[in-house]
């Protein structure tokens, strides 16, 4: 992989981290703050963590900058294409969590809102593992699904958000964990 590569591979990895990072700490703080779970240690954790994740992504984005400032600048087709396509993902995104949270409202059943919305969440990094050629969000999206399915399921009616969001949070998480531990990787491979 040449610096170039290198430095938009760390950099795309890295700003999926930070996003992850952030998405997973509002699902998971939701849950936790849903189920009167914070405390002296809970919180504090919780926000170091948050903090340290964030942290992590924007150091190794700040890496990959400082990488492709090594090298001429191109493809720039390429990232128009896939920004175009993240954008287009996202609108349907935001269209399906809306009508999932009116039919939750319609049925009266809101403890299903925050499931089937993660569970939309978790459907869009389907479509999302081909637009960044991530093969690994298709095993996140799955995860989701599944979760939220599971929660669904087995879970009653005022435990399903908390175990949906808490779920969501958690795996969001570990992909955040995933991808900074790639990045550095790459950026270890070039000697960054």
């Amino acid at each position: 992989m040449d610096s170039l590569s290198s430095a938009d591979a760390i950099i795309g990895t890295g700003r999926g981290a930070l996003i992850s990072a952030m998405f997973g700490s509002g699902w998971l703080g939701w849950g936790l703050g849903t189920a009167k779970a914070y405390n002296g240690i809970v919180a504090p954790i919780f926000g170091f963590a948050t903090l340290f994740l964030l942290g992590c992504s924007i150091y190794l984005i700040r890496k990959g900058h400082r990488l492709r400032k090594e090298s001429p600048a191109t493809g720039a087709v390429a990232k128009s294409s896939v920004r175009k396509w993240f954008l287009l993902l996202t609108l349907a995104e935001v269209i399906a969590i809306a009508l999932v949270a009116i039919v939750a409202n319609q049925l009266h059943r809101d403890d299903l809102a925050a499931d089937w919305c993660a569970m939309v969440v978790g459907l869009h990094f389907l479509p999302l593992a081909k637009i960044f050629r991530a093969p690994r969000y298709i095993v996140l999206g799955i995860l989701m699904i599944v979760w939220c399915a599971l929660c669904w399921a087995l879970f009653q009616s005022s435990t399903i958000p908390i175990a949906a969001s808490i779920g969501t949070g958690v795996l969001l998480w570990g992909s955040c964990v995933a991808s900074l531990f790639r990045a550095r990787q790459i950026a270890q491979s070039t000697g960054a």
